[in-house]
């Protein structure tokens, strides 16, 4: 994907601010440098757990710490989003993220894993499970509807000139903070304080992050005729009610690529169900684990 250099030109200048911060730390893979929170407990199941930018790892530190109560949680950022920084040979695609994540669990010695994955990460984790079986236990899926209504979404919720090569990483880089802040206005529910994630995220971006939602369309929009289809890994889907940019979305279409799989509405959530309601989103992972 030509177009994604422009973000990894960028980021060659953009100067990171990282702090120094318990357990996390950053990886070198084959498509650039993974920033990851590992909390270490070798001893217990393996949790694996990624950020919906502009969410990142922050966001997830009252949920990391919860769920480390039974598991060894590692939650990194996909590159594109915080401090993971795309290089020219990740195109978003499938086969790229695949090839991460398996790494990953390689590099950090994870034989077996669920994955806890949302929005459109959620068809990185099902197809991972799809070639991989045998090292994905489970997968706990939110706000991901099947690929043909995430690209009716897409049309209906994304502004156009985002999906256009070259303009729309142009325009993406220029008002990569009033996307993010604005993102959270329709994402989340009408009485839900929005400042702290809002705070977090541009946080993220003036200490040097990024949000590369134009190349993630782009690459994503690749793959709308995909097959995606996973019978035997046990799967759940957790559906937050009050998401208004998914107002007109059926999410009981996720069944067209996991037939069997579980649907639970949390009608108290917006986009992030496992950060609104964390308590119990933690219990339901406990129950099915």
């Amino acid at each position: 994907m030509l177009s994604n250099y422009i973000d990894v030109f960028r980021s060659k200048f953009r100067k990171k601010k990282l702090q120094e911060k318990v357990n996390i730390h950053v990886i070198q893979t084959d498509y650039g440098a993974i920033r990851i929170l590992d909390t270490l407990e070798e001893d217990k199941p393996v949790l694996l757990n990624v950020p919906d930018g502009p969410n990142v790892i922050e966001h997830h530190q009252e949920l990391i710490h919860k769920l480390s109560v039974k598991y060894r949680v590692i939650c990194f950022e996909f590159p594109g989003i915080g401090f993971s920084q795309p290089n020219s040979k990740y195109d978003y695609s499938f086969h790229k993220a695949t090839e991460l994540i398996i790494h990953l669990m390689d590099v950090l010695n994870v034989e077996r894993a669920a994955l806890a994955f949302s929005c459109s990460n959620g068809f990185y984790a099902i197809k991972t499970a799809e070639l991989f079986p045998e090292k994905i236990t489970r997968l706990f899926l939110s706000q991901t509807p099947s690929l043909n209504s995430m690209s009716s979404w897409t049309k209906n919720t994304i502004p156009k000139i985002l999906t256009y090569p070259f303009i729309g990483q142009i325009v993406n880089i220029l008002s990569e903070k009033k996307i993010a802040t604005t993102w959270y206005k329709y994402a989340l529910p009408k009485l839900t304080d929005k400042k702290g994630y809002q705070k977090t995220a541009v946080d993220s971006l003036n200490n040097g992050g990024c949000f590369c939602l134009s190349s993630l369309v782009q690459g994503l929009s690749k793959e709308k005729e995909s097959k995606l289809n996973v019978i035997k890994t046990p799967a759940t889907l957790i559906w937050g009610s009050k998401d208004f940019t998914h107002k007109n979305t059926d999410h009981t279409t996720i069944l067209e690529h996991l037939p069997n799989c579980e649907i639970i509405e949390f009608d108290n959530c917006g986009h992030f169900p496992e950060l609104e309601d964390v308590d119990r989103y933690v219990a339901l992972i406990s129950e099915r684990l």
